[in-house]
C-alpha cells in the first residue's frame, strides 16, 4: 500500500525537469515502450498511441543501470477495456480510471536488457499472457511511440 501511495503522490506532483532517457526502447507484441523519465525513486515509461497513449510507473527502478531485478508499479491510461472503481494518476497526472497492476522482470544482468512483465486490470488478477520486451538499437528518436504526447505540461 505504502508504494501505491507514493507512486500516486509522485505521478499527482507532475513532472520535474529531468532528462528523457531514450535510449531505453522497448519492442513489444503490444508496441514500443519508452523510459520517458524519472521522477525521485520512480521511473516513467510511456508506451500506446497518440490517441490513446499510456504511461506506467515502477518504483525504485530510477537511477538503477546495472543489475536490475524486478520492479512493481502501475500502468495507466485513458481509455482501456476494463474501467476501474478507483482512480490513479495517469498521462500527466490526469486522474483516470483506466489503469492496473504492473510487474516488471529484468532478464539480463546489464543495460540493454530483456525484460517480461505480468499486468492485471485494476487490482484483479493478473492476465494470463505476459509481456515480453526486447531493446531496440538505434535511431530510437523515430520510434513510433513519438506519437505520444510529451509529458511534462
Amino acid at each position: 500500500m505504502k508504494a501505491v501511495l507514493a507512486l500516486t503522490f509522485i505521478a499527482a506532483s507532475g513532472f520535474a525537469a529531468l532528462p528523457a532517457w531514450s535510449d531505453e526502447v522497448w519492442d513489444t507484441k503490444s508496441g514500443r515502450v519508452v523510459y520517458e523519465d524519472e521522477i525521485g525513486p520512480t521511473a516513467v515509461w510511456t508506451y500506446g498511441s497518440a490517441d490513446n497513449p499510456g504511461v506506467i510507473y515502477l518504483l525504485g527502478l530510477a537511477k538503477v543501470y546495472e543489475n536490475r531485478a524486478s520492479y512493481t508499479g502501475y500502468w495507466a491510461k485513458n481509455q482501456s477495456k476494463k474501467a476501474c472503481d478507483t482512480q490513479r494518476p495517469g498521462i500527466q497526472g490526469k486522474m483516470t480510471s483506466y489503469w492496473g497492476r504492473f510487474n516488471v522482470k529484468f532478464l539480463d544482468k546489464n543495460f540493454p536488457s530483456r525484460w517480461e512483465a505480468t499486468w492485471s486490470y485494476c487490482d484483479d488478477a493478473d492476465e494470463a499472457e505476459k509481456l515480453m520486451a526486447t531493446p531496440v538499437f538505434g535511431n530510437t528518436q523515430a520510434a513510433p511511440t513519438a506519437a505520444v504526447p510529451p509529458l511534462r505540461k
